[in-house]
């Protein structure tokens, strides 16, 4: 999911000189430009830590097994559970990267500590994960504030449904720029969700999973502006696609006469392929078809 989400984002880094041409307030392209890499950057790390900690939550739980206290293991990232049992709770789960970059199986590099305070397995229905972080950094961002997971059990398509919600997010990037990122989303798990590939180790039970997310995010960029995103048609995304399958996503900024549309499965896509990098930008009502990036 973290790809998919980025690279569709990263198109838009290019097509936001073309909203400034209708823009009638201040904003201008290049900040424009800093505001959705850094909006997209804030999505991704987000969406990548709700992963791991996620992950490691149902590892825990499928393979009916906790982590030794005191992992001797020199490969990272370390995993400890207290209380070192299956019954008791709450718990608090550490993930420790280490004090170096691990690089992991989606090539996003990890330092630092993820701290999961959970009440119960992430597969019982209203158990919370609370995430938050210690010098933790993704690919040299530093990655601070608090990000929750709540189960809230099967809707009535017998789906698993997860609120997530990410507040007083910020991020320091490499050459310390400082950026904020709130969520309050919805996801719900579409497919994939009866195999488990931390159980079968067979990458198919891993690429089936098939999300569905809907919800808002908000967020301040290093230049100050405040902005707004919204699914207004829900994003289906798959792990293992580059890009966002299907769904219309709304940026806007606050006290600003600027808003795009961006619908990554458009009408006049007649491909049987679903994952493809087809896709349709509007701009104040004047749509053209591009292809993202590859």
């Amino acid at each position: 999911m973290k790809n998919t989400i980025a690279a569709g984002f990263l198109m838009l880094v290019f097509l936001f000189p073309a909203c400034k041409e209708v823009d009638q307030k201040t904003i201008t392209s290049d900040e424009a430009v800093v505001l959705v890499s850094e909006a997209a950057t804030a999505y991704s790390i987000f969406a990548s830590t709700q992963e791991e900690g996620t992950k490691a939550g149902l590892d825990l739980q499928l393979q009916g097994q906790t982590k030794s206290a005191e992992d001797t293991s020199e490969d990272y990232p370390v995993i400890t559970v207290s209380p070192l049992d299956l019954t008791s709770w709450p718990k608090t789960i550490t993930v420790d990267y280490g004090p170096e970059n691990v690089t992991g199986l989606d090539m996003h590099q990890r330092r630092g500590k993820m701290i999961i305070s959970a009440d119960n397995f992430p597969s019982v229905s209203g158990a919370e994960w609370e995430i938050t972080f210690d010098e933790f950094y993704h690919d040299n961002y530093k990655v601070e504030g608090v990000q929750t997971i709540k189960y809230s059990g099967l809707n009535a398509s017998e789906h698993p449904v997860y609120k997530c919600t990410v507040s007083e997010g910020v991020i320091t990037a490499p050459s310390e720029e400082v950026f904020h990122f709130e969520q309050q989303t919805q996801r719900e798990w579409i497919s994939g969700y009866d195999t488990h590939a931390a159980l079968t180790g067979d990458e198919a039970d891993f690429c089936d999973d098939m999300y569905k997310i809907t919800g808002t995010h908000s967020g301040k960029s290093s230049d100050g502006y405040t902005y707004t995103m919204t699914t207004s048609s829900p994003l289906i995304v798959g792990v293992c696609c580059r890009w966002i399958q299907e769904g219309i996503l709304n940026i806007s900024l606050k006290d600003y006469d600027l808003s795009c549309e961006i619908d990554y499965r458009p009408a006049s896509d007649t491909s049987e392929d679903a994952c493809n990098n087809v896709a349709n930008i509007t701009i104040f009502g004047v749509s053209s078809e591009i292809t993202l990036m590859p």
